[in-house]
């Protein structure tokens, strides 16, 4: 992982640490720099990105629900609830639902970070089944079980 600047890195670092205190083994993609905690029936990624010289960006995103049916009610019905949740928002790739919210991260605390993550978490984790149950998919938990998750994927393919 490549840090932009120094506050980068010691936000990145930083999170890194909170993480490790707050869940029992967060995962580091030492390729991207992203974290991954799993948090109800949902699987969370955490990146810190620069933000200008003197700043950054944290991006909680929770895998909401994988390979679903799109249909048009599901992506307005989608833009609506963005117009209507407080923070963050769902996002759509390829067939799979995302939500997701952003903070300024270099004064980030460790309760701003733990907030941050259930409320992610909680909105992903209040529309996952919904969403699967009308327009097909799984959750990222149900993804997770019938894979075996990414370290049995990888050790499979060799």
């Amino acid at each position: 992982m490549q840090f932009e600047n120094e506050h980068h890195q010691e936000t990145h670092d930083q999170v890194e640490r909170y993480l490790g205190e707050l869940f029992d083994d967060p995962y580091l993609d030492k390729d991207n720099g992203h974290f991954y905690v799993g948090y109800g029936s949902t699987v969370l990624e955490i990146s810190v990105e620069a933000y200008g010289p003197e700043e950054t960006i944290l991006q909680v995103t929770a895998y909401c629900a994988q390979g679903v049916r799109l249909e048009e009610d599901l992506l307005l019905g989608l833009l609506e609830l963005n117009h209507e949740l407080p923070v963050g928002g769902f996002s759509l790739v390829g067939r799979d639902v995302f939500y997701s919210q952003s903070v300024l991260g270099k004064s980030l605390d460790r309760n701003d970070l733990l907030g941050t993550i259930a409320a992610v978490a909680t909105i992903s984790d209040d529309y996952d089944d919904k969403i699967v149950a009308k327009y097909g998919g799984q959750t990222a938990l149900d993804r997770i079980r019938d894979t075996g998750g990414r370290h049995q994927r990888r050790t499979a393919g060799q």
